[in-house]
């Protein structure tokens, strides 16, 4: 699965419509573990934060003027939000960047961090003024793009679409979805390759 991965993420940043007008941002979207059974990394945004407070998301964050680039600031965010040591990140590529409704433009990076789940949970440690909790969940809970569905809220200026995965919990939503998604065309399920 890691190689279906490592061929599927692109050496290029994505481009996406509009991105001038956005805060640029970027993700992290940690692999942990081996090529037997790949996990994710995801983390509980603290309840007390002024944007998607208590939602699921990857570890990251606004790019900051420090930033050399979109790798840095993928890895800067995850060394202040859980402690991760970006020396024992490999970086393996990048996903589609995401727009969120609160005017973010999201590049998400994916890296690979050759420890188990349970050694990683040791070493991590959450910076509780931005993050509540670190979650490494098996990636394959999240392939079935039969999990996903478009739901819809209402704001004052229209409706907005959004992905979400049923039947998690917490429910993941929104960019974290939305970037997740993009997996299930990268290792498609069993049941995909039989049809």
């Amino acid at each position: 699965m890691l190689e279906q991965i490592k061929l599927g993420v692109s050496g290029k940043l994505g481009y996406l419509e509009h991105a001038e007008s956005m805060r640029p941002a970027a993700v992290l979207c940690l692999i942990v573990g081996g090529d037997v059974a790949p996990s994710i990394l995801l983390t509980k945004r603290a309840r007390h934060l002024n944007e998607h407070a208590g939602q699921m998301s990857f570890p990251g964050g606004k790019i900051d003027s420090e930033d050399n680039s979109i790798i840095d600031a993928a890895l800067r965010e995850a060394r202040e939000e859980i402690g991760l040591i970006s020396s024992q990140v490999d970086i393996l590529g990048y996903l589609s960047p995401v727009a969120t409704a609160t005017g973010f433009h999201i590049s998400p990076v994916v890296g690979y961090l050759a420890k188990s789940p349970t050694q990683a949970m040791q070493q991590l440690t959450h910076n509780p003024a931005e993050v509540e909790a670190i979650k490494i969940s098996p990636l394959s809970l999240y392939l079935d793009p039969k999990c996903y569905r478009r739901s819809e809220y209402k704001t004052k200026t229209g409706s907005r679409t959004f992905w979400e995965i049923k039947n998690t919990n917490p429910v993941v939503w929104g960019a974290t979805a939305a970037i997740l998604r993009q997996f299930c065309d990268i290792v498609p399920t069993k049941n995909e390759l039989k049809a």
